[in-house]
């Protein structure tokens, strides 16, 4: 299986409370919550719930919270593993919600954060699994940072069968033009 880790994802796990990571707790309510609506269709909706929460976030943020960084995280599991037309060797936009680095980052790391590597030669994907912890971060009753624990189960259909499981952390702050993945590490193989 292979493993990378982004500079920028060290860094925050490195720096304890001062990360996205609000490693803490566990205070959070644990009730999952589908995510927001993707642009493909799909069989099978995300879960998103709560892990770890550092600080008070009110139930209507929680709520917010939710539906902002599940369709981050929609938007690039569609974009990089399940959405699309198949075969394909184009995954330039696997990344929507990535900030500019984090796109670097994953555009190099592409064959583990995309289907890139198996895209020309498959016709098709079958989401089984997605879920979506969120550990997160509040000051002042207000989401500061979010990691995200997320698990990607699919099969591929065509030339290359196989079981694939995408699991990891993905980190984000709240910009400007919402919630970004700034960082990840996440794990991609065979079941």
């Amino acid at each position: 299986m292979t493993r990378v880790v982004a500079g920028l994802a060290l860094v925050a796990l490195g720096s304890g409370a001062c990360t996205d990571d609000g490693g803490s707790d566990g205070t959070g309510p644990d009730g999952g919550s589908p995510a927001g609506a993707s642009a493909t269709e799909r069989t099978v909706e995300t879960r998103v719930s709560f892990g770890v929460l550092t600080g008070r976030l009110p139930s209507d943020a929680r709520q917010r919270l939710s539906s902002q960084v599940g369709a981050v995280v929609d938007g690039w599991i569609d974009a990089a593993y399940v959405g699309g037309d198949y075969p394909r060797r184009d995954f330039s936009d696997a990344w929507p919600g990535f900030t500019a680095g984090a796109q670097q980052e994953a555009h190099h790391d592409r064959a583990l954060m995309s289907n890139e590597d198996v895209g020309d030669r498959i016709d098709g994907v079958e989401l089984h699994k997605s879920t979506v912890k969120l550990d997160v971060l509040a000051v002042k009753q207000h989401p500061v940072g979010v990691t995200a624990r997320v698990f990607v189960g699919f099969r591929t259909t065509g030339d290359v069968e196989r079981e694939v499981r995408v699991r990891g952390r993905l980190f984000l702050t709240h910009t400007d033009r919402g919630w970004r993945v700034f960082g990840y590490d996440v794990t991609k193989g065979d079941a």
